[in-house]
């Protein structure tokens, strides 16, 4: 038997959805509220497997409650009643919550049902193969790699799987958060500024509870929080390589730029340009500041080669430099004094071209420091 909640603001409401289940005979009725205050008061006491909420309600609707109640109990499923909101029906549908639509129909309510008991099953089987898992095999953390390739899943393991783009976006928005709390308006206005800010706010419950349900797919539950109108990642639960390489950075700024080891450390969590193959307009001044410190540091690692005398390290590093950033003149040229302590000034002159067919690009020429420098090599 499914143990239901109801929460809706019209008395008569809840009666006739109440009357409907009880028809069924799968549904019992354990409890029913008018608010969202009262219902989440008496939800503290009860375990429900089904939440059916209205979405219009005043004060806190059917939305704002079902990522309350889902904060605490994310295994609680929730069918959305709404009476003419067309688009919370498609946002619903896509994100795999079910929904109903007033006036109710008792063959519409029966294909909830049946959902409702198919998700269940999943869940206990889910549940079985949870429970015959060593605890040291189950992962323990959610990896996101931001730098190059954005990935988000186990370590070594299975990726989430995205069902929708805004999703993949929202986990990447709170990856970046450095452990604060976003806002959720503060989100709307970043990820959907385009859209109302009701719609909106119907869209980002979707992607929240998309992401949670991708999370526990993984074995990885309650890492996704809800708290005060602001989401956040659990720290203890999340490994997001930019929070490590920022980390990494100010530590180095403290020891004043002498641990060469800390510092090729930290240069290897960059693995390339923040969040490279995605558009996000929210994330590209945080993508200029870390390329930006990422190259300092690079330089400030070669010219620390060159004075070390370790030639070929210094080579390699400012190649990786000129990769990242290929009209930087300062990389072109300590890759030339990195070969001409090697004595190779072939290589200073291949060097000299490439940076001149680059720079050409941009219908420019090399500075007077670089040519000066390439004159004296070659002279």
């Amino acid at each position: 038997m499914i143990k239901a909640f109801l929460v809706d603001d019209e008395e008569h409401a809840l009666t006739i959805l109440e009357l409907f289940l009880q028809r069924t005979g799968e549904v019992e009725v354990v409890g029913r509220s008018s608010n969202g205050f009262d219902a989440i008061r008496q939800l503290r006491t009860l375990n429900p497997d089904v939440l059916f909420l209205d979405i219009e309600m005043p004060e806190m609707n059917g939305v704002e409650l079902a990522e309350i109640v889902r904060n605490d109990n994310s295994d609680v499923q929730i069918v959305f009643v709404t009476a003419y909101d067309q688009y919370a029906v498609a946002a619903f549908e896509q994100a795999a919550i079910d929904y109903i639509l007033k006036p109710l129909e008792a063959d519409r309510l029966s294909k909830t049902i049946a959902r409702i008991q198919k998700e269940s099953v999943k869940y206990e089987a889910v549940i079985q193969q949870t429970s015959s898992t060593d605890d040291e095999a189950r992962p323990s953390k959610l990896n996101i790699r931001l730098f190059g390739r954005y990935f988000a899943g186990i370590d070594g393991g299975p990726g989430m799987k995205w069902r929708t783009s805004k999703e993949k976006e929202l986990l990447a928005y709170l990856a970046l958060q450095d452990g604060n709390r976003a806002h959720r308006d503060l989100i709307i206005e970043n990820l959907w500024p385009d859209e109302s800010y009701h719609k909106a706010k119907i869209y980002l419950h979707t992607c929240v509870s998309l992401l949670r349900k991708h999370m526990k797919q993984l074995g990885l539950d309650s890492i996704l929080k809800y708290e005060n109108a602001r989401y956040f990642l659990v720290s203890d639960r999340v490994e997001i390589d930019a929070q490590n390489y920022k980390k990494r950075l100010n530590s180095l700024k403290k020891q004043g730029n002498t641990v060469l080891e800390e510092i090729e450390q930290t240069l290897m969590i960059y693995e390339g340009p923040l969040l490279q193959d995605e558009d996000y307009v929210w994330a590209e001044q945080e993508t200029e500041l870390c390329d930006k410190s990422a190259a300092q540091w690079r330089y400030s690692l070669t010219e620390a080669y060159l004075k070390l005398q370790d030639y070929d390290k210094a080579v390699a590093m400012a190649e990786l430099t000129i990769g990242y950033s290929p009209y930087e003149e300062e990389a072109y040229r300590l890759l030339m004094k990195g070969y001409h302590h090697l004595g190779r000034n072939d290589q200073v002159l291949s060097v000299y071209r490439r940076l001149s067919n680059k720079l050409e690009e941009l219908r420019i020429k090399p500075s007077e420091t670089t040519i000066k420098l390439y004159e004296e090599i070659c002279s």
